[in-house]
């Protein structure tokens, strides 16, 4: 009478009750789950340096306005941007403003897209605005180095600085004329830009008179919405705008500028996660197919083996989007070092998206390996290895 040979014998299954069947069986072979697990972090690092890398356009192109005391901006009728548009307001429009219901102070603003060059070398495409440096609302909000500027200066974020070699007490040329750097600032510098400050007066003399955009504060009785909505109302032929909308129209226009691109790339960092993921998941099948039959053979359900292969994929996933976070996160760090005009902003809710849009192509990952797992036979586990 032949005997059967008694099923292998299983490590993973022999400490199910200490360690789960999925954490154990991804995890057996460390250097292969390290190795896997990094190559499907790398997708999700692609995908979360994308939203971070458009998250840091986003956040440079509004950092101006961010950091503004105003509460409302007045611009020309139908502008209702500073990215790519030009705004000239009538004369007079400063003193209607100013003696609206609920107005605290107004200040004018000069606001021009043209260039900053030093000498015989670098030309930066620069944001230039004119302030009155007596209060200082239209002007940096701080200077890393230096001091406002007077007649005849100008102030420049500390990235563009560093790109056309230039410090404090340097001379550089602004719409045609020589300037002297008297200060910088910092975080006002992206790929596209950079900005810079003047005096009003010099600003004036340079570009010509006029006004371009008012910066207006609310009264403690009332808000910058109901402010914004009563100079829309009370004062003709031009745009008002909350600070915070103004703001959202800068980011809305990066979106549009950039969001295809940033789609299209996160889209490429979701598809190399799914392959690694089922290549993963498949790989691991494949090599404990026989403990698979171990488990069937000793009376697990399909739902039981199912379970163990959707939560080797959530595994992985988590796993891996945890790697890729902390990865992003030095990435980030780095970049601001090597490249003072790149930000990267790793934002919690780009992390949760990644993680959710992750686990979504993980579904589709696991399905390859589970059909392979529930068409074993569980007779399998009764062979002995030729």
């Amino acid at each position: 009478m032949s005997v059967l040979p008694s099923a292998p014998r299983c490590s993973w299954l022999t400490t199910s009750r200490r360690v789960p069947l999925a954490r154990k069986s991804l995890f057996e072979d460390r250097r292969r789950a390290g190795l896997a697990l990094l190559g499907v972090s790398g997708g999700l690092l692609l995908v979360l340096v994308m939203s971070a890398l458009f998250a840091g356009f986003t956040h440079q192109a509004t950092a101006y306005f961010d950091r503004s005391p105003a509460d409302v901006v007045v611009s020309q009728a139908g502008v209702r941007s500073m990215q790519m548009s030009t705004s000239s307001l009538p004369a007079g429009t400063i003193d209607e403003v100013r003696h609206q219901p609920g107005v605290a102070w107004v200040e004018s603003l000069r606001q021009a897209n043209t260039t900053i060059t030093r000498p015989g070398s670098v030309t930066l495409i620069s944001y230039v605005f004119g302030y009155d440096v007596r209060t200082g609302r239209g002007g940096p909000q701080h200077l890393s180095t230096g001091r406002p500027p007077r007649n005849g200066e100008i102030v420049i974020d500390a990235a563009g600085a560093e790109q056309l070699g230039v410090g404090v007490g340097d001379q550089v040329q602004v719409f045609g004329h020589g300037v002297e750097v008297s200060g910088l600032t910092t975080g006002l510098t992206s790929l596209g830009n950079t900005n810079a400050f003047m005096t009003s007066d010099t600003y004036a003399l340079l570009a010509g008179p006029g006004t371009n955009y008012l910066l207006v504060g609310a009264s403690p009785q009332t808000t910058a919405a109901r402010l914004a909505a009563r100079l829309a109302h009370d004062v003709p032929a031009v745009t008002v705008q909350s600070r915070a909308a103004f703001s959202a129209e800068d980011a809305a226009l990066v979106g549009d500028l950039y969001g295809d691109v940033i789609k299209t790339m996160r889209a490429i960092g979701f598809v190399i996660a799914l392959a690694l993921v089922a290549l993963t998941l498949s790989a691991i099948t494949t090599s404990n197919l026989r403990e698979y039959a171990v488990v069937q053979a000793l009376g697990a359900t399909r739902a039981r083996l199912a379970g163990v292969i959707v939560l080797q994929a959530l595994w992985a996933i988590v796993v891996a989007t945890a790697i890729a976070t902390v990865l992003a996160l030095l990435l980030s760090r780095s970049v601001g070092v090597l490249a003072p005009n790149v930000e990267l902003v790793v934002e919690p809710g780009a992390v949760l998206s990644t993680l959710l849009g992750a686990l979504a192509v993980g579904a589709p990952a696991a399905l390859l390996p589970l059909r392979r797992v529930l068409s074993v036979d569980p007779a399998t586990a009764y062979r002995t290895s030729s």
